[in-house]
């Protein structure tokens, strides 16, 4: 046996969604330097009905760091995949889907993060830090629609 314990499996830390999205088609268009327009694209959950935009950070224009996609929930369901990490620190925002009022929160949501599941029903946000072991988002409930925001600062894609 290895002294650093090489010889143990190590869990599968990549997302499952990865290869439901059809990333080819993904595309917003750069109208000005440093001036993108979204393309909405659909999402791989069938409860996720509405259009979901994403800036793409160096897809997008070459240099930028900041990657951001936003979901309006209206359903409950589970989002972001198994449980996975990223070489990059990440956000995600939970917030009240009304455009007047974003703390007008009507839902429930658990989420691991790290070794803890972390329960909300309030409008919040989650940093998770590189390597750290996430997901799934369990959107237990719905009272009112709200806005899934998952933000990342980085150049990975």
């Amino acid at each position: 046996m290895a002294a650093d314990g090489d010889d143990k499996k190590k869990p599968n830390l990549e997302p499952t969604y990865m290869d439901k999205v059809d990333w080819s088609k993904l595309a917003n268009v750069v109208r000005e330097p440093n001036v993108v327009e979204f393309k909405p694209w659909k999402s791989i959950h069938k409860t996720i009905t509405s259009p979901m935009i994403t800036a793409w950070g160096a897809k997008d224009i070459p240099g930028s760091k900041l990657a951001l996609g936003f979901a309006y929930i209206t359903a409950p369901d589970s989002v972001g995949g198994n449980t996975h990490a990223h070489p990059h620190d990440q956000w995600v925002f939970l917030i009240g889907g009304d455009p007047k009022n974003f703390l007008d929160f009507d839902a429930d949501a658990e989420m691991l993060l790290g070794d803890k599941v972390v329960k909300i029903n309030y409008p919040c946000y989650f940093f998770i830090p590189k390597n750290t072991p996430h997901c799934p988002l369990d959107i237990k409930r719905v009272g009112k629609p709200l806005i899934f925001i998952d933000g990342r600062i980085g150049d990975e894609q």
